[in-house]
């Protein structure tokens, strides 16, 4: 199957999957300004021998290499296409338009193909490394953010967040002659997949979720999709990369601002967390393992870690804001930075960070570093006043130090370690957080303050629909018909069809996950995210929905016409079954949560309503089937709020 949006240009000639061959991406002449390049260290230049600046057609987010080949696969944005370039000359091989962004570029230089897809792509794209021919198209249901190679099978792993899913993608089949293609098949993930790296060896996927769940890493047996382990790696681990050679794997965290090394001998066991002085988004290593190169969002650096003495050892300045890079032999390191048309070869860094060290880092005084961060509300807001207490310690006098008008703080220079800090903010019950000071940097903490005690008696009605479908259409009806069954108490709907409402927005992640009743359906310790919630929108109230919908068919056909088949034909013992009545049926459950008076332990009150269609329609396609349901939960309505008039639940 090719999809009509791919769209191949051939020099001279138009052809499907043709390559545009020699398709001018000029080469730097010796001695031009594109033929060197300045790397410098916090000011201080720093200039390799051999750096190149190679000008592409437009700019790139990704790039590949063929080790064996010295080749180079780049996807370039704008002009949505892919290319191949050889990284000695700086010669195109080809050039393809696949009709998209190709920001994820992976290659399988074992069976010789290039695979490219994007975030906003309908699926993924598989050339011909050799000639950039197009192999074969897979439709996938959302955009790729990640892509993983397992040569040794011919396959590809490819991350869609918005899906929630993992695409396990086989090789296209270049004998197959007119059989069926090969088409890629989606494995369900508890939440969105964001790195992939495959380890072949053992057969097992790793995948990083996104989210601040401490355990962010998934081990899937991608043959069945089976959850083999849940690893603790870091916050919204943004790339990984598995060193294969000492069986560890380096994970790339952007939330938590740091990179985690895991031991795969040890089932996944912490070697080392090193923090990093700005918050990155792509990763690469050094062929013995010892280095890891990162880039950095919203800035202009490359940052240089040493995994062997487990400390950042250089944040290099270059041109822009580098994105995606991949070292090529044992020299050269290539990366692409956001905006510029351009590829940097930069050959030799490791030599030179080991000469320039002391001045590639930061300054800092020994064995100390420098927290700063904003002090925020539950709704993520920051406070305008307070102070913070730094506890005493045996080498360490107690400290305070005042929260500035915009929420924000910083804690001197301190020796490394943890401190506990003590907060006090007017209007907030007082609370005490932990907080990491790192040697040689200025490490940034955000901290968020329990909810306060609200200055009023709170009132109002919160409508709060379960992820089921139709849950949120009862709750967008139900919040209208309490508009006018309690006119004085205001009523918010805070998630609806729409989506959530502004106010309760911020207040989204305590509500994830959320686990409020038990088997004996009394309340968990969750209620407190309720309260939390309704304490910071003034709610006294917060109704939860959710419906249960089922389809089937009555299958006993019409009674008058199997009588007359039976006087026609009395010998034969059939019947004919009728299809078309469908049997739609619909239960609706609204939990009324009085944020006041229950307790955890306490038995939920809770409220019902079924709905039912033994008609349907002839015949029942999806979407009238959908309206039909729709009709049902505006029908429940009713039923609701005359349950609520015989037993008031709002009387408090």
């Amino acid at each position: 199957m090719r999809w009509q949006w791919l769209v191949v240009l051939m020099s001279g000639v138009l052809g499907l999957g043709s390559p545009v061959l020699g398709q001018g991406i000029p080469s730097p002449e010796t001695g031009s300004p594109a033929s060197g390049g300045n790397l410098s260290a916090d000011g201080n230049e720093l200039r390799t021998e051999g750096d190149w600046l190679l000008p592409l057609p437009s700019s790139a987010d990704c790039l590949d290499a063929v080790p064996e080949r010295g080749w180079l696969a780049v996807g370039l944005l704008e002009a949505q296409a892919v290319a191949l370039l050889d990284g000695a000359s700086g010669d195109p091989l080809w050039q393809v338009a696949v009709g998209f962004a190709p920001g994820v570029v992976r290659v399988d230089a074992a069976r010789q193909v290039v695979y490219a897809a994007g975030p906003h792509a309908p699926g993924v794209v598989a050339l011909d490394l050799l000639t950039g021919e197009l192999l074969q198209a897979y439709g996938l249901p959302a955009g790729v953010l990640d892509m993983a190679v397992d040569a040794a099978r011919g396959r590809v792993f490819a991350s869609l967040p918005a899906a929630q899913s993992l695409a396990v993608i086989p090789a296209p089949n270049r004998q197959r002659h007119g059989s069926e293609p090969p088409q890629a098949r989606n494995l369900p993930l508890p939440g969105p997949p964001l790195a992939l790296a495959y380890a072949p060896e053992r057969g097992s996927l790793f995948v990083g979720l996104a989210g601040e769940d401490p355990l962010s890493l998934l081990v899937v047996n991608p043959d069945n999709g089976e959850l083999l382990a849940r690893w603790r790696g870091g916050n919204t681990p943004e790339a990984m990369v598995l060193d294969a050679q000492r069986q560890r794997l380096v994970v790339l965290n952007s939330g938590s601002q740091d990179l985690t090394v895991l031991d795969l001998d040890r089932s996944g066991e912490a070697l080392q967390r090193i923090g990093l002085d700005w918050r990155p988004t792509r990763l690469a290593l050094s062929p013995d393992g010892r280095w890891a190169y990162v880039t950095s969002r919203n800035s202009d650096r490359l940052q240089i870690v040493d995994l062997e003495a487990g400390r950042l050892a250089a944040s290099l300045r270059l041109e822009g804001q580098p994105t995606g890079l991949v070292r090529l032999g044992d020299r050269d390191l290539w990366v692409v930075a956001a905006g510029i048309p351009a590829l940097r070869r930069l050959v030799d860094i490791e030599a030179q960070v080991g000469e320039r060290e002391t001045e590639a880092q930061i300054p800092s005084s020994g064995n100390r570093g420098v927290v700063t961060g904003r002090v925020l509300d539950i709704a993520g807001q920051p406070v305008q006043t307070g102070v913070l207490r730094l506890a005493a310690t045996s080498t360490q006098p107690q400290q305070t130090v005042r929260i500035a008008a915009d929420g924000t703080y910083v804690l001197p220079e301190l020796p490394a370690g943890l401190y506990l800090v003590d907060v006090e903010v007017a209007g907030f019950p007082p609370t005490s957080t932990q907080v990491e000071v790192r040697a040689g940097f200025v490490s940034s903490q955000d901290i968020r303050l329990p909810p306060g005690q609200p200055a009023r008696q709170p009132e109002g009605i919160g409508l709060l629909p379960d992820e089921p479908v139709y849950s949120d259409e009862l709750a967008r009806h139900l919040s209208l018909a309490l508009k006018e069954l309690q006119p004085q108490r205001p009523v918010i709907l805070l998630k609806g069809p729409l989506g959530p409402d502004p106010r309760f927005e911020p207040l989204l992640p305590l509500v994830q996950d959320l686990t409020l009743l038990d088997r004996d359906e009394r309340y968990t310790a969750d209620l407190a995210k309720l309260k939390a919630v309704g304490d910071a929108l003034g709610l006294r109230y917060i109704l939860l929905t959710h419906l249960q919908i089922s389809r089937d068919y009555n299958r006993q056909g019409s009674p008058l016409l199997n009588t007359a088949l039976r006087f026609l034909a009395p010998t034969v013992p059939v019947e004919i079954p009728n299809f078309t009545p469908n049997q739609l049926r619909s239960r609706g459950v609204v939990v009324v949560v009085d944020l006041q008076r229950d307790r955890p332990g306490d038995r939920a009150r809770y409220y019902e309503a079924y709905g039912r269609d033994d008609v349907g329609g002839d015949p029942l396609f999806e979407d009238a089937a959908a309206g039909l349901f729709r009709l049902q939960v505006r029908n429940m309505v009713p039923v609701f709020i005359q349950q609520w008039q015989a037993n008031n639940p709002f009387a408090g």
